[in-house]
Parts: structure tokens; C-alpha cells; sequence
């Protein structure tokens, strides 16, 4: 088998070149960026809220949102035409639910003062057309940078209207068999942490007066 040498070792080794190798990895078979809007209404909590300061602003913040195939659906094939080729995707129907927090605060008092919280799920199914084959995966990660909530409207003084946009990354993967060109790796050297040097330094003199005559001594 041939050799060669590894660079940048202390002492000259030698490893075999590049060879063929088996390695399983995660393909990826399709992976697509989908913004969804969900627009829910929730009922002022009576019990907690009511009755309601004489004036009032609502705040709410998403505390969880959780994305998955739906448990125990079937994925449809279906054919599109992608420039003048026909393709068959599959119909994958993705579950979403989460939980957001209404907060009413009382704005009819300085300094302004919660009046009352409380939380609210949802749950909504949407479909997206993916390449995902019998034998795939369909993980799907919400961006949390991406995913916002906004208060639309109140309505006759119990229904809190909000508006919730939620970025997913969808990827299709499978576990799969490879067979690559590869080389065995080497560590690296160490990269030694810059340190600064130990000086010592005097303040400056002067020679020409001190320690003066008969300084410097005569030859």
C-alpha cells in the first residue's frame, strides 16, 4: 500500500493515501424555509381579568411552539411539473402547536401596573409538498429569531385577537450508506496562547550629570 508523509509533525509519520471507505450519514432528501401565519383568538380570562380597568393595553409573547408530521398520517403522492418535467412529491401534513401569554396591563395608573395574565394554545395542521419517499424523516426546527406575535385587535372588551408568524426549517433526511474517497486525519498543532514577556525596565537617567567626573572611568 502506498504512503506518504503527514506535514507538520514533530516526528515523520506516514499514513496510508486516500482510499475508499463506507461511512452511513444522514442524507438530506429535501429541505425547504415555510413562514406560516396562524391568526387566533383567545377569550379574556373572566375569572383572572374581569372587570377590566377603564383603560387598558394588551402584551402577548409566544412561550412555546412545537412542529411535527402529524402522528399517524398518510403522505400522498403527488405529480408537479417543475419546468417541463414532471415530478412526483409527496403531500407531508405538518401538526403545529404552542402556547402564548396575554398580558393586560393597567394603563389608567402611574406607574402602569399588570392587571392580569394568562396563557392560550393553539394547534393548527398545514400541508407542504416535500420529496420525501418511504423510508425518510421529516424533522422539522422552528427559528425562534423569526417568530413573532402581535396583538391584531380587541374585541368588545373579551376577545384578544393575535396574529402569529412562525419561520420553520423543514428537512426530509434518511440514513444512508456512502462510499467516498477518503484519508485518515491528523490533529493539528498546537497553537501556542501569545503571552507577554517578562521585562524589566529602569527609568531614564542621566549619564552626563550623574554620577559625572570621574565617570566615565579613564583608560
Amino acid at each position: 500500500m502506498e504512503s506518504k508523509l503527514v506535514q507538520g509533525q514533530q516526528v515523520p509519520e506516514y499514513l496510508p493515501l486516500p482510499s475508499l471507505e463506507c461511512i452511513e450519514v444522514p442524507k438530506i432528501f429535501d429541505w425547504v424555509l415555510k413562514v406560516t401565519q396562524i391568526v387566533d383568538e383567545s377569550t379574556i380570562d373572566p375569572a383572572l381579568c374581569l372587570p377590566l380597568p377603564s383603560s387598558y393595553r394588551v402584551e402577548v409573547a409566544v412561550l412555546d411552539v412545537e412542529s411535527v408530521e402529524k402522528p399517524g398520517s398518510i403522505r400522498e403522492n403527488i405529480v408537479v411539473t417543475v419546468g417541463t418535467t414532471p415530478v412526483t412529491l409527496q403531500r407531508v401534513i405538518i401538526r403545529k402547536s404552542g402556547t402564548y401569554e396575554v398580558t393586560i396591563i393597567d394603563t389608567s395608573v402611574v406607574p402602569n401596573v399588570v392587571h392580569c395574565r394568562y396563557t392560550k394554545s393553539f394547534v393548527r395542521f398545514e400541508k407542504v409538498l416535500l420529496c420525501a419517499p418511504p423510508g425518510t424523516d421529516v424533522n422539522v426546527h422552528i427559528v425562534p429569531t423569526a417568530t413573532r406575535i402581535e396583538v391584531l385587535d380587541v374585541v368588545d372588551d373579551t376577545f384578544v385577537n393575535v396574529d402569529i408568524v412562525i419561520c420553520q426549517s423543514i428537512q426530509v433526511t434518511a440514513i444512508v450508506k456512502l462510499i467516498i474517497e477518503a484519508e485518515l486525519c491528523q490533529p493539528r498543532q498546537e497553537i501556542p496562547i501569545p503571552e507577554n514577556p517578562c521585562v524589566v525596565t529602569f527609568p531614564p537617567q542621566c549619564p552626563d550629570i550623574f554620577p559625572g567626573v570621574p565617570y566615565p572611568f579613564p583608560t
